[in-house]
């Protein structure tokens, strides 16, 4: 909003939960005032499904978002996006999805074994992730997960990224900031907001076109791209369509503000000529 009013524009927030939808995506984008020219989605997971029919509304009155409805539902589900970026030709761990406590050994033995990563199917920052290293630890937590109906995945451990994964930050096809996190001293999550600490990194040609290819595969024009170095080469660790800029800008310098403003500009413009 900083960045978008120094450049001049009227910015102005509208808040997700004060919404009130309309079926009819029109009649509800014509009772905002004023109409917005262009929407930026930054939308919490609690409120991913609303969140998504409200991003349809202004699509259908073709308004133009950064975040697309498609990218949005598919990025808060860490399974559903890797199914649909390993259909794309992305490389990504070994995954597993199951709701039987009789599935729990096969499960970790086609990921890998121990230790594994053991994940809450929607969340974000870290939050609800686990390295699991013995069989005890696996079954009481899994157990508790399908017992109370909560979605999970269990997914291969990339040992050799050792508690750091990449971050890259893609505006409109390109990636314009890339970042090293460093998960603190006792934590493998990469996480700034786990504690992680962000470094300037630049990214290799393969790593740089994985960012930019799983970005538009989840039609995600804006998207935070992190990515594991293996042995077998860069792998896609998950897309969010909300990333943060506090601290990829603080690390590398960009301001990453104006340049989504930036882009927004390019994009109404292209749409007035046609």
């Amino acid at each position: 909003m900083e960045a978008g009013r120094e450049i001049g524009h009227i910015v102005y927030p509208l808040p997700s939960l004060e919404q009130c939808l309309n079926v009819d995506s029109a009649a509800y984008v014509a009772g905002l005032h004023p109409k917005p020219d262009a929407v930026i989605p930054r939308i919490g997971v609690a409120l991913s499904g609303f969140g998504q029919c409200l991003i349809t509304a202004f699509e259908e009155a073709d308004i133009f978002c950064t975040t697309s409805s498609f990218g949005l539902l598919h990025s808060r589900d860490k399974f559903l996006a890797g199914q649909v970026l390993a259909g794309g030709g992305i490389q990504v761990p070994k995954t597993m999805a199951f709701a039987s406590v009789s599935n729990i050994d096969p499960a970790i033995r086609a990921v890998g074994g121990y230790p594994f990563i053991l994940k809450k199917l929607k969340g974000t920052q870290g939050e609800a992730v686990y390295l699991i290293n013995d069989v005890d630890k696996a079954h009481k937590k899994i157990g508790k997960y399908i017992r109370k109906r909560k979605p999970f995945l269990v997914q291969e451990f990339i040992k050799e990224s050792n508690g750091s994964d990449l971050r890259c930050f893609v505006v409109g096809g390109k990636v314009i900031a890339a970042m090293r996190r460093t998960a603190a001293k006792g934590d493998f999550r990469a996480n700034i907001h786990a504690g992680g600490k962000g470094e300037n990194i630049e990214l290799s040609p393969e790593e740089r076109d994985m960012a930019i290819n799983a970005a538009a595969i989840l039609n995600l024009p804006i998207a935070g791209v992190d990515i594991l170095q293996s042995h077998q080469g860069p792998m896609l660790l998950e897309v969010n369509s909300s990333p943060g800029l506090q601290g990829i800008e603080k690390a590398t310098k960009v301001d990453i503000a104006s340049k989504i403003i930036r882009y927004i500009e390019d994009q109404l413009l292209r749409r007035e000529n046609g």
